[in-house]
Order: structure tokens, then sequence, then C-alpha cells
């Protein structure tokens, strides 16, 4: 009976699997996704916003916890000016990875668009505390802030 119960748990544990609940061990939903990604990495690249946004909401429904897709969802969005779901979705990549250094660049973008220079700053902070000897985000982020700065002589302190 003990063997019984051990056989049915087993085939259990096996149909609630991720390889079985996405079509077996080849992997589809997960190849697709990989693809999509890659789709709309390059569409965000090209600037093609929208495209990026279907296609980044499109590997999420299969990988939630994808940093990156957050990332550039979120960036998708902050470029088409819908700084709401931007911020959502930079805090979506940030709770599942937080030291995602695109996404506390892009997310310090952000604040400074909303006139948050404090905000932007702790992100600022957050960067070099990862980037010890410098990188393309803190670097970034430091001319953005640079730039808020020189235009916005009131906020610049």
């Amino acid at each position: 009976m003990k063997h019984l119960f051990i056989a049915m748990l087993g085939a259990l544990l096996l149909a609630a699997s991720p390889a079985f609940a996405m079509g077996g061990s080849d992997n589809k939903p997960a190849n697709t996704a990989k693809q999509d990604f890659e789709t709309g990495k390059k569409a965000v690249y090209a600037a093609k916003y929208n495209e990026a946004i279907t296609l980044m909401k499109k590997v999420l429904a299969v990988e939630s916890k994808n940093a990156d897709a957050h990332n550039y969802l979120g960036f998708s969005y902050r470029k088409q000016g819908n700084l709401k779901l931007a911020g959502l979705s930079y805090k979506a990549a940030l709770d599942i990875n937080p030291d995602h250094k695109g996404a506390l660049e892009y997310q310090g973008e952000m604040y400074l668009k909303l006139g948050d220079l404090n905000a932007a700053r702790r992100n600022q902070a957050h960067l070099q505390s990862l980037c010890s000897s410098g990188c393309k985000e803190l670097s970034e982020l430091t001319r953005a802030i640079a730039d808020f700065r020189a235009t916005s002589p009131s906020r610049g302190s």
C-alpha cells in the first residue's frame, strides 16, 4: 500500500511538472519566450515600442519572473510616455532582482521625468555600490542627473 501511494504521488508530481505543463520535454513555450524576448529586445533598440510591449508581455506570460523582460517593458512604456506602467514594470524587475542595473538606471531616469531628483539619486547611489569601478548604467544615470540639474536649477541641489 505504501508503494502504491508513493507511485501515485510520483505520478501527480510528474503531471504537475513545468516540462509537462509546457508541452513535454521540448519546452516549446520557453523556446518561444526566448525568441520573443530576443525579437522584443531588437524592437526596443529600433524604437518600435508597441511591438516591444506586445512581445515582452508574451514573454512574461510564460516567464513572469524575467526581470529583463520587465525592464524592457518598463523602458518601452517610459519611451511612450506612460510613466505609471513604466514604474510598475521597473518595480517588478527590481522586486525580482533588486540589483538589476538596467532597471535601476531606467527607473532613475523615470524619476527625473517625474521631477523626483532625490529618488533618482537613491538609484544612483545603489548603482555606485554595485559598480565600484564604474559601469554604463551608472554613467548614463549620472549624466541624466547632471542634465536634469542643468535644465532645472530650482530642483538641482
